[in-house]
């Protein structure tokens, strides 16, 4: 299986949990068309990345202790945004000259 399906998958259970939606560990298998075990390995992934999920036996559902964003991919960055990183001026087309990078 590819990286990419990972991926879908943390993000689609990361909406389900968000929502409270996941219904029980086999019902929530079955919603991802996984075993169990596999389940309960996204969940575990989730939580050493800092997500802070429970089960509420009450409501029968995985949720948040607290709203959290999850996101990954890669996204361009804006030059303020750059600025913030880098703290101050950016002048990569400088920095790649001396580099030996050919500019277009």
């Amino acid at each position: 299986m590819n990286l990419t399906k990972y991926f879908e998958r943390f993000e689609r259970l990361h909406g389900m949990i968000r929502r409270k939606a996941t219904g029980s560990p086999a019902e929530l298998a079955a919603k991802l068309d996984l075993s169990e075990r596999a389940v309960f390995e996204y969940i575990r992934a989730m939580r050493e990345m800092g997500a802070p999920i429970v089960f509420c036996p009450i409501r029968r559902t995985y949720c948040y202790e607290r709203e959290v964003q999850f996101s990954i991919g890669f996204k361009e960055l804006s030059r303020d945004e750059i600025k913030e990183i880098e703290g101050g001026t950016n002048d990569r087309g400088e920095f790649l000259k001396y580099s030996g990078v050919k500019l277009n």
